[in-house]
């Protein structure tokens, strides 16, 4: 099911902002490498253009240990892809779309070679599930867990029941 423009990641905009946002990031290291002593006002700097150029808030990113989490390029990603929406008119059929990528493992052999590519699809239900706490009050991250049954079994939710969870008004 192909689902409408508003529901998808902007891949379009975040491929514009990847390499400046990446380079920012980047740069940010070399300076701190170099002048430690005068990396926190350069951070603050960073994170204002970076502010600027993606509308974001940067306090959810760590620019200062990124390589401690999963490098460069996943932060430089997150950071230029551009926030889900509230949707006013959500339909049943592309929530059941939007879990059913969410839950279901593809191998990305088609992306190997490009690594643009290979982000949007490693980082694509991260947008979604982000997309789904904005715009559903029942959300909740157990839905996309293993959980455990008050008899000490473990399961996990499947995508109809997700929707049902989700959707009950």
């Amino acid at each position: 099911m192909e689902l409408r423009t508003e529901l998808e990641p902007n891949l379009k905009v975040a491929s514009e902002l990847y390499p400046v946002v990446k380079k920012k990031i980047l740069d940010f290291t070399d300076f701190w490498d170099n002048n430690p002593d005068n990396a926190i006002s350069r951070h603050k700097e960073v994170e204002d253009e970076l502010k600027k150029l993606t509308g974001k808030e940067m306090s959810e990113f760590d620019l200062w240990e990124y390589w401690e989490a999963d490098g460069v390029e996943n932060l430089a990603f997150r950071i230029s892809l551009p926030n889900p929406t509230k949707i006013l008119n959500f339909k049943k059929s592309e929530l059941k779309e939007i879990l059913t990528r969410i839950k279901t493992f593809e191998e990305p052999t088609e992306y190997e070679n490009d690594e643009f590519l290979m982000l949007a699809w490693t980082n694509k239900s991260d947008f979604y599930r982000e997309l789904l706490k904005i715009n559903f009050d029942k959300y909740n991250f157990k839905f996309f867990i293993r959980n455990k049954d008050k008899n000490g079994n473990y399961f996990e939710y499947s995508v109809d029941e997700i929707v049902e969870n989700l959707w009950e008004k």
